[in-house]
């Protein structure tokens, strides 16, 4: 079985029956033949498997919600499978479900995985486990691979665990006692460039004539390091401050102004002192950005394109 000839379904289906061929060893997962009469053998990843099962992942691009990325090729050597035959489970390792689909015809498939609707918090570099299966009249391949490292940036904002304000919507645990709106939570960080969540502060009233408190809570940043976070917004009027807390509230963070603007889209980069760098990095997988205001006029809002924090640098603690 060494000169990577190219079976024929026939050959392949009568070596299986009399027990005899395929008995191949691959390497990087599992793999097994089951035939219609009872006969399992092991199959590997040359050219003469019956499926070859191929890493593609390092040339994937960012798995995005609504935009999958091939990670594997099948290459049916036998011509034994159409599309719908393969099924493949996806899982992070040590993480969340994606979800999956195999298209192509003839000898070659492509396994695209794209984000699940009930996980919104992947966003980072990872190893996909894959769990195959192929089922025919004549036999199944079951095998398992892992993929090399694939960015994935599942992280919905607009989820209703990721964004609090003081509506009956959003439920991140920060800010405490939240005031005003969040107004298309969901359209901040969508990467067109054209769309916003905005930020807006309550009526004043004769009870209460403070502003607005509202807040997203944060995808996990790496610990150990430098930060900077950096927004984009426009008609800031007011005056709004940023901020970060973790889960249970501690104002840790100094407060820095994003004011004006005007229609003009306006950048803002925050670096941290180091108090707080230590901080963020002590909580890193806990993380809320919160935006507030104290002015009293009515009508007080800001307009939020993006914001992200990240590692700029390493350190030790």
């Amino acid at each position: 079985m060494g000169d990577n000839k190219k079976w024929t379904r026939r050959a392949a289906v009568g070596s299986l029956v009399s027990g005899g061929g395929l008995m191949l060893f691959g390497t990087g997962g599992s793999t097994h033949i089951t035939s219609n009469r009872d006969v399992t053998v092991n199959t590997g990843d040359g050219e003469d498997a019956v499926l070859q099962f191929v890493d593609v992942s390092d040339d994937a691009t960012v798995v995005r919600s609504g935009s999958p990325s091939v990670v594997y090729e099948i290459r049916d050597n036998l011509g034994a499978f159409e599309s719908d035959d393969i099924e493949v489970e996806a899982r992070v390792v040590g993480g969340g479900a994606l979800d999956t689909t195999v298209s192509g015809e003839s000898d070659t498939f492509e396994v695209e995985v794209s984000c699940s609707d009930d996980k919104s918090e992947l966003s980072g570099s990872y190893t996909i486990e894959l769990e195959f299966t192929a089922s025919n009249s004549d036999f199944t391949i079951t095998a398992t691979r892992t993929t090399g490292l694939v960015d994935i940036d599942c992280y919905d904002f607009g989820s209703s665990n990721n964004y609090r304000d003081s509506g009956d919507v959003g439920t991140a645990a920060q800010p405490a006692n939240p005031k005003g709106a969040l107004e298309s939570p969901g359209s901040v960080n969508d990467g067109d460039g054209d769309t916003f969540a905005t930020a807006v502060a309550a009526q004043r009233s004769k009870s209460d004539k403070k502003g607005g408190r509202v807040g997203y809570a944060l995808p996990s940043v790496e610990p150990g390091g430098t930060y900077e976070l950096n927004i984009s917004y426009k008609n800031s009027n007011g005056s709004w401050n940023v901020y970060l807390k973790n889960k249970t509230g501690d104002e840790w963070t100094q407060k820095f102004s994003i004011n004006g603007g005007g229609p003009d889209v306006q950048s803002k980069t925050v670096d941290f002192n180091n108090t707080d760098d230590v901080k963020i990095s002590n909580n890193a997988d806990n993380l809320y950005l919160i935006f507030e205001t104290t002015s009293n006029g009515n009508g007080v809002s800001v307009d939020i394109f993006s914001f992200e924090l990240s590692r700029t640098g390493t350190k030790a603690n």
